[in-house]
């Protein structure tokens, strides 16, 4: 089997994932994943990721070219590309609509919260971006913007994106945002998170660079 079509399993393997933990619905979100030769496997425009098949997957270059694919690519491939561009050490994005920290989105709320140890240690800051007309280049330009330095984004009245060094990892990142949000709207019932001290988070986002960790997933994941 190629690397090519490895990769394009795992996407689809991943988005089934996604639809199957009601991190999405519909034809919402879009995956992508950078190839060893610097091109992007991306989400079809339309299709659900419970559905996505192997030959449906369109191949494009940084330079926002369809390389490969009888379907338009996702309309949020121009941000996709931005960040690639962007951050070398980003090699798949995660784009879903969770129910949860759509409710957070919707609302205007952060989950930027340290309050929990292992959202600080895997997946670091979460910055909240003020809402744009999805699918618009000021749109594309915005998240490209928020991630330049960060590894998640809660978007006003739309969703989340998670980045990764690998597929598995941007994924596990979707699934614990969702889960973070739904424990962090527990605390707020029972009277509010109580945040760790400054000091303490810090020591918790410096254990993120132990990256042999995420070899080892990805192993397990071929």
């Amino acid at each position: 089997m190629s690397e090519e079509l490895r990769m394009r399993e795992a996407l689809c393997r991943v988005g089934r994932r996604l639809y199957e933990r009601h991190l999405t619905s519909g034809a919402g979100g879009s995956i992508s994943v950078r190839t060893p030769r610097n091109e992007v496997l991306i989400k079809p425009s339309g299709f659900s990721l419970a559905d996505m098949q192997p030959e449906h997957i369109v191949k494009m270059n940084l330079r926002g070219d369809v390389l490969e694919g009888k379907y338009p690519p996702s309309t949020d491939a121009p941000w996709h590309l931005m960040i690639y561009a962007a951050r070398p050490d980003v090699n798949a994005i995660v784009h879903v609509h969770p129910p949860i920290c759509g409710g957070f989105a919707c609302a205007g709320v952060s989950l930027d919260v340290p309050v929990f140890t292992e959202v600080i240690i895997q997946v670091g800051r979460i910055p909240l971006m003020d809402y744009v007309t999805p699918t618009t280049m000021e749109y594309a330009r915005k998240v490209a913007e928020h991630l330049k330095e960060a590894n998640a984004l809660l978007m006003k009245n739309h969703g989340i994106i998670t980045l990764g060094a690998n597929l598995e990892q941007a994924f596990q990142r979707a699934e614990l945002l969702e889960d973070f949000a739904r424990m962090l709207l527990i605390a707020k019932i029972l009277g509010g998170p109580v945040l760790l001290p400054e000091g303490e988070a810090h020591k918790l986002r410096a254990l993120e660079s132990e990256k042999w960790r995420m070899k080892i997933i990805e192993e397990l994941y071929k």
